[in-house]
């Protein structure tokens, strides 16, 4: 039995997709924060946040050391609540930015107008492209990001190949336009 080719191309593209989202977890970023956030709201104990979270300190140790998981615990919803996060505050957490990648220091984007600053801290980086604006080496650059937000997860594996379908097509192009200002 002959497979259609569009078919082969969603089932490719969301199982890039999925083996990209599983690997773009920042945990280590996460256990400081939550620790931060922990010590910030005055719990000096992992079992202060244990108790308000109604899970063991065992988690909250767990989850503050970093340890990369292949699997978000269950447990992770009711600290982030006990923490006093939205819905997308763990996932921005987790989501692997190309400065954190790279080792350097994450940063927020400072002098960024607030909208682009809102965008970026919440839901979860999938991809990024970076192009020279002119000649190679040039100080201009733009900077784009294909993201999700939380209710992405949701998202059918069509809709999430055709997402990427369109981001493949807009990097083509971003690279096409740069290479022919160079």
């Amino acid at each position: 039995m002959r497979r259609s080719k569009g078919l082969n191309l969603c089932g490719a593209v969301a199982y890039r997709w999925c083996i990209m989202r599983a690997m773009n977890r920042d945990w280590k970023r996460l256990g400081d924060a939550i620790k931060a956030r922990r010590e910030e709201l005055g719990m000096t104990t992992q079992q202060a946040l244990a108790d308000a979270a109604g899970v063991t300190r065992q988690t909250v140790q767990s989850l503050e050391s970093g340890k990369p998981r292949k699997r978000t615990p269950k447990a992770l919803n009711a600290v982030a609540k006990a923490l006093g996060w939205g819905p997308d505050t763990v996932a921005g957490y987790l989501a692997v930015t190309p400065s954190v990648q790279s080792g350097a220091s994450p940063r927020l984007a400072e002098g960024m107008p607030v909208r682009v600053v809102q965008e970026l801290s919440s839901g979860e980086a999938v991809d990024t492209e970076v192009v020279e604006l002119s000649v190679p080496g040039s100080p201009f650059k733009l900077v784009a990001i294909f993201k999700q937000d939380a209710e992405a997860a949701s998202a059918a594996p069509e809709e999430m190949a055709q997402a990427l379908e369109k981001w493949s097509r807009m990097q083509r192009a971003l690279r096409e336009i740069a290479d022919d200002q160079t």
